[in-house]
């Protein structure tokens, strides 16, 4: 009788990196924005396994020695394996045809305030909205959407260095999601120039306010201007809290006392304010409109 002895696989141990790109969610979830997280919900959703697994821990101890992504190589990056040599990685996303980027540029021109916020670092929801309606894929819908190689040796792909790169993409799509867009090979300063943004300046400090000038005569500058008429107008609500009231309870309240008695409460209140803070402001008007000189 033959006896067959198997022993535990015992992966190997990756060599120590001085300076590495290191997680910054040292436990738990590697995103903190919706996107970033939906970017690790999609590449979950591969079933990819263990690998994923080992690659949060390379991400975490630092093995992943440079990551670049840009619109025109997508990512290229090094992980520091058990190898002599670190392992070279890339990693492609399906890009945009020229139709889609214009698609995506009329849609977007339509709302000017989600450029705006891409642009400050933040993606709302409803624009992920415009994507599925404009047929436009923001995230990869299968794993063979990406394009992946890695240079070690393991012949599963995606690998666990691999793996460690997804990772650490959605820590840097946390810090600017128009990485996504790069990564469908939209170039972000031909982007801002087809729909029309115009940088200021090199060395013009966009905050910096404008100065208004000191008149020439003093006699403009220490003169005297009236003071306007009283222009306080108020009138009490014959029904307090209208508005709440048309729009009903809110769902999510969850104090002892009645919402809709809370709020007729505090309505009344404040028009009581309102109404005693304009009648001194009407009566210090008055005054001075009686000192002022004829």
């Amino acid at each position: 009788m033959a006896y067959y002895w198997l022993a535990q696989y015992t992966p190997p141990t990756p060599k120590v990196v001085t300076g590495g790109i290191k997680a910054q969610n040292k436990r738990g979830a590697f995103a903190q924005t919706w996107w970033g997280k939906q970017w690790i919900t999609t590449i979950e959703s591969f079933h990819i396994g263990a690998r994923l697994t080992r690659g949060k821990s390379y991400a975490r101890s630092g093995q992943v020695i440079e990551l670049v992504m840009t619109a025109k190589h997508g990512v290229a990056a090094k992980v520091q394996g058990s190898g002599t040599k670190p392992y070279n990685l890339a990693i492609y996303l399906t890009p945009y045809s020229k139709e889609q980027q214009e698609t995506l540029i009329r849609k977007l021109t339509a709302k000017p305030i989600y450029i705006a916020q891409l642009l400050s670092g933040e993606m709302p929801e409803n624009l992920d909205r415009i994507f599925k309606n404009a047929q436009l894929p923001l995230f990869p819908r299968r794993y063979n959407d990406l394009i992946t190689d890695c240079s070690c040796p393991d012949y599963s792909n995606p690998c666990k260095h691999i793996a460690a790169i997804f990772y650490l993409m959605a820590e840097a799509f946390d810090q600017d999601p128009f990485m996504l867009l790069s990564l469908r090979g939209i170039d972000k300063e031909s982007f801002l120039k087809k729909i029309g943004y115009q940088p200021l300046p090199e060395g013009v400090d966009e905050t910096a306010a404008k100065v208004e000038p000191l008149p020439v005569e003093h006699s403009a500058f220490w003169g005297y201007t009236p003071a306007p008429e009283p222009s306080f107008l108020f009138a009490s609500p014959k029904v307090d809290a209208t508005m709440v009231k048309r729009l009903g309870s809110i769902p999510y309240w969850r104090s002892s006392k009645n919402f809709m008695a809370s709020m007729e409460t505090m309505y009344a209140n404040e028009s009581l304010f309102a109404e005693k803070f304009i009648n001194i402001q009407t009566a210090e008007q008055e005054k001075i409109a009686l000192q002022s000189p004829e």
